[in-house]
């Protein structure tokens, strides 16, 4: 029999160039933005006559009217939209997991993904507002109003809407992630041993799952977290706006003519930053103080107990998430096509199409920005995430574990530094070098940010895959590079197109970097939306939003049935 054809390990050793390149480019970013950000938060900025440190912008900072507010209400929306989305992720697991409630969140959880923030917001505040879409079912008949009332329950000044959307919004990242992780869990054999012996289903999540799943969505939820905390479009469409958040206000310093309110912003953006890092300690506090309480609990034994009655909830939860969803998207519809509509009337009294025809010819632009970015910056991702993994396998084949893999957690970094502390510094950086406003380096500005997003959902299943099947095949067809091409890479191809498609629904949702890097240079479906949104016409922005939603979507249904044309005539292949 012939020997086995023996793999070329310096050859295959390049791989190990992939998570050097990776940590490169985004310590670099991290890096340079963050120095430059704090140099300027100290005062410091020659460029504009600034050549001394100072702490004179952090006192001005501390006294600036409406700070206070600012704060509270950047703590409340972030806060508590983190701690919401997770307690309501782990209740739909818990309560709803494969029931037929379970089934329709799943079918829906690619358009809920594929829902850009943004877009998502401006649906949301349309179904919302006085003059929403739920006050005109409800008028005159149970309102009694014939004209919008003066009140609003949008833009409070606690940040409670904005809090709500953030939910809405993070909920199905959360539930992603955690499916991710429930592939390394035995989650059938746990439940089946738990309800042996008597417990419930909900105890066996409670006392058996969850403490397994936590930790392997600590990263994601941390990376809500400080999303939540430093978000701008959203805020500035949903959020408070007399004083605005704190990321909203700094985005604002950053763009005024007064140069010297740079300085002033980039304290702001330190301050969210500590504000960021202070609430992610606060939380593994938060961590150690439920273990230490609900240890007893536990191991307690007690087979029975009143958790069947949040059951109803969480199903409401379901119908709820899909059917603001629906709602967003039918009232952007309704709104796009809208020539005449008064209140109370539930549908418009004259339609119309000439909003689609004039944004048909104004949005070209924007679009090809859109979709040329983000798939060159999500192709550029997934082929960085590969090779990284690929590395990380070979060494584990070797018994070897490099540096690089073990601070390869360090590309999550941009989700977990708020954009605002430290794009403003790469600015700066880019405009000393002559960089800005290039499209390679806008491309480079969206990839910090897609490529953490495609490695946490694509590694969890990358690393499940059975390694033999390769093995066996490079005996075959005598090549790790044709095993990879032919075998590997068609098995692994719906979550290596969906982790892609992902990828692109977040970079059609970046909008800092989009103005910061781009220099107002390269305008995109997201920064069209969001400045058109403070306009009054909801016609136009309906249409820009429905533009924003329809591109990701459609990357989304190509990552579904790419797969089933390929495998039409493997029948294996298509569960």
């Amino acid at each position: 029999m012939e020997n086995p054809p023996v793999i070329n390990h310096k050859k295959i050793s390049s791989l190990g160039l992939f998570p050097i390149v990776t940590l490169v480019c985004f310590l670099s970013a991290i890096v340079i933005g963050l120095i430059s950000t704090w140099t300027q938060a100290f005062g410091y900025m020659p460029s504009i006559g600034f050549n001394h440190f100072s702490v004179i912008h952090w006192i001005r900072l501390f006294s600036y009217p409406g700070f206070n507010s600012s704060l509270i209400a950047t703590m409340i929306s972030g806060i508590g939209a983190t701690l919401l989305a997770f307690i309501f992720t782990f209740f739909l697991f818990a309560f709803s997991y494969h029931n037929q409630f379970w089934r329709l969140l799943d079918q829906a959880l690619a358009p809920l993904l594929a829902v850009p923030h943004a877009a998502f917001a401006i649906g949301f505040l349309f179904l919302a507002a006085p003059s929403g879409w739920v006050l005109r079912l409800l008028s005159p008949g149970l309102t009694g109003f014939v004209v919008p009332p003066d009140w609003s329950l949008m833009k409070d000044a606690y940040g409670i809407s904005l809090m709500l959307v953030m939910v809405l919004k993070e909920i199905p990242f959360l539930i992603l992630m955690s499916l991710g992780a429930l592939g390394r869990i035995d989650v059938r054999r746990s439940l089946a041993v738990g309800r042996s012996l008597g417990y419930e289903t909900v105890q066996v999540w409670i006392k058996i799952i969850l403490p397994q799943l936590y930790p392997k969505i600590r990263l994601a939820l941390f990376a809500v977290l400080a999303y939540s905390l430093s978000v701008v479009d959203l805020a500035l469409l949903v959020g408070p706006t007399a004083p605005p958040t704190m990321a909203v206000q700094v985005f604002r310093w950053f763009n005024d003519p007064d140069f010297e309110y740079r300085l002033l912003g980039a304290a702001g953006a330190t301050l969210i930053l500590l504000l960021v890092v202070s609430s992610i300690g606060l939380l593994y506090l938060l961590e150690a103080g439920v273990k230490l309480i609900f240890r007893s609990w536990l191991i307690n034994g007690q087979r029975r107990s009143r958790f069947f009655l949040f059951s109803t909830l969480s199903n409401f939860l379901v119908l709820a998430l899909v059917g603001v969803s629906i709602g967003v998207i039918l009232v952007l519809l309704v709104w796009s096509f809208t020539w005449r509509w008064q209140f109370p009337d539930f549908l418009p009294a004259t339609w119309s199409t000439q909003f689609w025809r004039n944004g048909v010819l104004q949005i070209g632009g924007p679009i090809w920005n859109t979709i040329s970015t983000g798939i060159t910056a999500s192709f550029l991702a997934v082929i960085l995430v590969i090779g990284c993994l690929e590395n990380e396998i070979l060494m584990l084949k070797r018994g070897l574990k490099t540096n690089t893999t073990k601070i390869l957690w360090l590309i999550y970094l941009p989700l977990l530094i708020p954009q605002i502390a430290f794009l403003f510094g790469v600015q700066v950086t880019l405009v000393i070098l002559r960089l800005d406003g290039i499209w390679l380096s806008l491309v480079w500005s969206h990839l910090l940010f897609v490529l953490p997003y495609v490695f946490l959902s694509l590694g969890p299943i990358y690393r499940s895959y059975d390694q033999r099947i390769t093995d066996v095949a490079v005996t075959l067809c005598r090549s790790p590079w044709q095993a990879f091409l032919k075998v590997k890479l068609p098995m692994l191809m719906r979550p290596v197109l969906f982790s892609a498609a992902i990828g692109f629904s977040v970079s059609v949702a970046q909008y800092l970097p989009t103005l910061f890097i781009g220099a107002g240079r390269f305008d995109t479906i997201t920064t069209e939306a969001v400045n058109l949104a403070s306009g009054s016409d909801r016609r136009i922005v309906s249409v820009y939003a429905l533009f924003q939603l329809l591109t990701p979507l459609m990357v989304f249904l190509s990552a579904l049935f790419i797969p089933r044309f390929y495998f039409r005539q493997r029948k294996g292949m298509q569960i």
